[in-house]
This record gives C-alpha cells, structure tokens and sequence, in this order.
C-alpha cells in the first residue's frame, strides 16, 4: 500500500477530522515522529494497519513512552507516572537521584527497625 493509499484509507475510516497525510505515513514509517498520533486517528491507523485499535494504541504507548502492555507498575508508584511526564527532560536525572536517596533511606529505616526489634544485626546499634 502506498502512502497515498494509506491517506486515503484512513479519510474513508475517519473523514477530514480522523485522516492523516501521505506525509505524515511517510514519516511514521521512516521514524520522524515527534509526537503520538491523537485518539481520533487510531481508528483510521488500525484501519490501514489491519490491527486492532487496541494494538495500535499498545504500539503507540511503547514507541513514544517506553511503556509495554506487560510491564507491570506498581500500585503506589501509578499516580507518579503522570507527574513525571512534565519533568523538563534536562532534570529526569536530578530526579533519578533523588529517587535513588529515598530507595537508601527507606533500605536503611527498615534495617533500623529490624535491628531495634532484635532482628538482623543482634546487638549492633544503629
């Protein structure tokens, strides 16, 4: 299919609002992206691509945020994900150490509190 078919086709799912350009297939293809496509192009995407619209948003989730389908977030960490994606990318790597402070932190309270409660450690003194 050519990219002209690929415009059309999804102007035949879509109409005007939900078409993308030969243009635009073309840098999809060629990894020119710099943003996702919007909702309201999955439907003509899945269309053209002949998956579901559920895969295409699964495709779309890993290419442009590094997020699979199978990977597993935890709980309390879900509502945080949001919050990083507004983090200017020249300071992802302050916040990654100061992840890191708390991850010791919190590893050296839990191993205090085994120790006070004569656990690991024996007798030793924090």
């Amino acid at each position: 299919m050519t990219y002209s078919q690929m415009e059309a086709k999804t102007w035949e799912v879509g109409g005007k609002e939900g078409s993308r350009s030969a243009g635009w297939w073309n840098n999809m293809a060629n990894y020119q992206m710099e943003t996702p496509p919007g909702p309201k192009y999955i439907p003509g995407i899945a269309s053209v691509l002949k998956i579901s619209e559920r895969r295409v948003e699964e495709l779309v989730a890993e290419q442009w945020y590094g997020v699979r389908p199978d990977d597993e977030v935890p709980e309390p960490v879900r509502d945080l994900v949001p919050l990083l994606a507004d983090v200017d990318p020249a300071d992802m790597s302050t916040v990654e150490e100061l992840l890191v402070i708390l991850g010791h932190k919190h590893h050296l309270d839990k191993q205090r509190a085994e120790i006070e409660a004569g656990g690991e450690g024996g007798s030793e003194t924090a």
